[in-house]
Order: structure tokens, then sequence, then C-alpha cells
């Protein structure tokens, strides 16, 4: 159904290179009440959630933005592991090593986040997206906060829904609120709300404690 958005609770990301350096989701950040998931421990990527996120139709073509992160690397380990998936393309700003379990089906991309439009290639002919990019403030600074959780995250989607990719799962944070007066959860509601209006065909949201 197009348009649907699913909010759920459980990634995000790790710094690779120089630039702003992408990490796991901070847990020094302030805590924002009243947020609307519910807590779950960010490390269950065998629980039900984990299947939903990787358990797809048969022969998709799959890409992963940030896969160098804690979370990504046990997304991209759930992604090898299953068969319907055809196809793992890992963008990335320098060449990754995973363990024996990539298989021929996993290909690198190396991409400039400085210039992400001149890589659309690398975006193209895939049908669902996932993206765990993050930093912090006190890594990057606010600028370079902004550039990565906010930028470099909505760039990726909008290039994705312009090359056709159907599905795009997303790595937010417990707490997001465009509302907040909290740099962290503000930026991280606004993605929200900026992906979810791209309208792809199924939208999931997914929000670590």
């Amino acid at each position: 159904m197009p348009g649907e958005v699913n909010k759920e609770e459980q990634m995000t990301e790790q710094p690779t290179a120089e630039q702003p350096e992408v990490e796991a989701t901070p847990t020094e950040e302030p805590e924002v009440p009243n947020a609307e998931v519910p807590n779950q421990e960010q490390d269950q990527l065998h629980s039900e959630n984990a299947e939903k996120v990787c358990s797809q139709p048969q022969s998709l073509r799959a890409f992963v933005v940030g896969g160098s992160g804690e979370v990504g690397k046990q997304l991209v380990k759930q992604l090898a592991f299953n068969s319907d998936i055809k196809q793992i393309t890992l963008i990335v700003r320098q060449p990754i090593k995973y363990d024996d379990y990539i298989d021929n089906r996993t290909v690198q991309k190396i991409v400039d986040f400085e210039k992400l439009e001149e890589h659309k290639d690398a975006f193209a002919e895939h049908d669902v997206g996932y993206c765990t990019l993050g930093t912090t403030r006190g890594r990057a600074g606010v600028d370079g906060f902004k550039r990565v959780d906010h930028d470099y995250v909505v760039t990726v989607a909008k290039m994705a829904k312009e090359l056709g990719c159907k599905q795009f799962h997303l790595c937010s944070s417990k707490g997001a609120n465009e509302k907040s007066t909290i740099l962290y959860p503000k930026v991280k509601g606004q993605v929200e709300r900026e992906i979810t209006e791209m309208n792809f065909d199924k939208c999931f949201i997914y929000r670590p404690g």
C-alpha cells in the first residue's frame, strides 16, 4: 500500500572515515519524554522485528548505507543469510572487511558522501534500501551532525526513490520529534517526516533506545 509507514525500534550506525564521522546511535543524547514507540533492546536482530526487516519477497536487490556500524554489520549479516535477497550492494566511503558470511551476491561501491548525487549509479536498480547512518554532535559538531543525520540520509532516500526503489528502511532514534527543542531528536524527527512524505510503496522506521 503506497505511503505505508511502520515505526519500530531497532537499529543505527558507525563512523567509517573522514568528514563527519558516522557511528552507532549514542546513548548520551538527552531522551525526549513521551516517545511514540516503546523501547526495545538494540541488539535483538534475531527477534521478530529482525525477521520483518530482512524477510522480503523472493529475488530482491537491496542496498545498505551505513553498513560499517555495529547495527549495519548485523543487518548485512541477516541479509547475507537470506536466500531471497539476490543482490546486496554496500554503499560505503571505503572498503569494509566482513566475515566469511559475505558471498558473491554482495558488492561494495565506494562513494563520496559529500558528492552523493555524483554516485547515482550506486543506487540504481534496487528494490529495497536500508539506511543506518548516524553520528553525534559531540563527534561531528552541530553542522557535521546535521550533514550526516539529515542531509546524507535524506539525499540517499531521494535518490533511491527517483531511481525506482519501492521500499525504504530507516534507522532513526528513540524520541525522534521534529517539534523538540533538543537538536538530536529534532533532526531525527525532521528526517522521519521528510522520508515519509516521499511516499515509498513501503517505508519502515526503527527507533532504537
